[in-house]
């Protein structure tokens, strides 16, 4: 672009006509007879203005439309002062749309609407936004490297490494066609993460609020069949404790487990809901309280950056109370399922935990070793358990021991307890969860509660042979 122009302002502003000149990207095989007898070229191949050679000049056709070395053309540049510093807001053919753009960021500048440029890609802003999250706390470590393998999906498509404010609502739409064979929990979390990237940049004034595409996306839906949680029926988990109290669970000297701890741990999770994570973070001074008799569970087990297992500060419960200026833990009372059973439990695994070497952290759960509990290790034993014991041997996977909180949860249904009740003890902020994750379940209880109502109704006589009878012939 030639830097020299003119300046007119006519009431309109700073306008400059500049003089552009692009290199043209393809020649003619062959060049005109004109040129082919030229021995001087260098005007042509150097001119920055209108002027062509004399020769071109007097070349009616073939020169015109061939010859010349670059497209030479006007430009009508609008400059408005923002910010204090004199900026360019248009680069336009005609002069009137130079100045109707002008006017247009004018206006944007005066109600403050107006957006800089910025060269920002998504893939940028969510890594940016991922790592404020993980040094502010608000994520821990295991769910900061979730998120990094979900951009890692996003980085892999072009529209990870476009600019933000190039990307429309079509861009957005288009990539997450393209996943529909993830799971939709996973095409959510990709979502969410594109989503909260948009969201910030209008906060940063990146974008503004009217042009954030995310507003006009629609997640699709996933191809993949929806897996409802799988609790253990009454009598499975009846033949599953019966096993577990009269069984040796393990069977090698070589296994890094104490059977008695694999018993206790399976115990504990079928009758508080806990997670394997929040069992094994559990200290015995710390969060059993004998006297009061409740477990204070306000921390996990989760994994850094290189896959080590550590114990994360507070449970996802305890990070959303702890902003709500709530106490960072929840209680579960002993007497939820049996207060002497649990004592019990608790006395023979507390003296497995204080006469286990190098337990340097008082865990209530942990390995032969003194080490933290791993939940793909426990997973494997508990499948081979539920396999020897015949129970849902029909599964292609097997068992797996998140399967104890869902059983767990599912009894609180089948008692009739309240959702908010349930949601507290399992450590949920709203009961949206448990409505979405055990909602097959909620039907079940929904439907036993019908057939209740029409056994009412028959033992009162409500729907006695005599009233069937008359409410058919009327």
């Amino acid at each position: 672009m030639n830097k020299k122009g003119t300046r007119n302002t006519n009431g309109e502003g700073c306008i400059y006509t500049t003089i552009a000149k692009q290199k043209r990207k393809k020649f003619l095989s062959e060049e005109c007879s004109i040129c082919k007898k030229c021995t001087d070229r260098s005007f042509c191949n150097n001119r920055i203005g209108y002027d062509k050679c004399k020769k071109c000049e007097e070349c009616k056709t073939e020169c015109l439309t061939y010859c010349d070395r670059f497209y030479i053309y006007n430009r009508n540049q609008a400059q408005i002062t923002i910010d204090g510093k004199q900026t360019t807001v248009a680069n336009e053919k005609k002069r009137k749309d130079a100045v109707s753009k002008k006017k247009e960021i004018e206006a944007k500048v005066q109600t403050k609407t107006y957006i800089k440029k910025y060269g920002i890609t998504l893939s940028q802003k969510i890594r940016n936004l991922l790592q404020k999250k993980l040094d502010s706390n608000i994520i821990n470590e295991n769910t900061y490297l979730r998120d990094l393998s979900n951009l890692a999906h996003i980085e892999s498509d072009i529209l990870g490494n476009t600019q933000m404010q190039k990307i429309t609502s079509n861009d957005i739409q288009k990539f997450l066609n393209t996943k529909v064979y993830l799971s939709q929990s996973f095409m959510s979390q990709i979502f969410d993460l594109i989503k909260l990237a948009f969201s910030e940049a209008v906060i940063d004034k990146e974008i503004s609020f009217a042009d954030n595409p995310i507003l006009k996306v629609t997640l699709p839906i996933s191809n993949q069949e929806v897996q409802e949680v799988l609790p253990f029926e009454i009598h499975e988990q009846i033949t599953l404790m019966e096993y577990i109290t009269k069984h040796d669970l393990v069977f090698s000297r070589k296994n890094t487990y104490d059977s008695r701890t694999i018993k206790n741990i399976i115990i504990i999770g079928l009758f508080t809901g806990m997670r394997i994570g929040e069992l094994g973070a559990l200290n015995i001074e710390e969060h059993i309280n004998l006297d009061n008799k409740y477990f204070k569970i306000e921390r996990t087990l989760t994994k850094n950056k290189k896959g080590k297992i550590i114990i994360g500060t507070t449970t996802k419960t305890g990070k959303n109370n702890k902003k709500n200026s709530r106490p960072n833990f929840r209680k579960i009372s002993f007497n939820i399922f049996d207060e002497k059973i649990v004592e019990k439990i608790l006395a023979e695994q507390i003296e497995i935990a204080r006469n286990t070497p190098n337990n340097k952290e008082h865990l209530l759960f942990c390995k032969k070793d003194g080490s933290y509990i791993n939940h793909s290790q426990i997973t494997n034993i508990f499948k081979r358990i539920c396999r020897e014991a015949g129970i849902k041997t029909e599964l292609p996977k097997g068992c797996h021991i998140h399967m104890t909180r869902h059983t767990f949860t599912t009894r609180c249904i089948e008692s009739g307890m309240d959702l908010m009740t349930i949601a507290k003890l399992l450590g949920h902020t709203t009961t949206l969860q448990i409505q979405k994750t055990y909602g097959h379940i909620l039907d079940r209880y929904e439907n036993q509660k019908l057939d209740g109502l029409r056994n009412y109704y028959e033992e009162n006589k409500l729907l006695s042979s005599s009233m069937k009878k008359l409410l058919l012939s009327a």
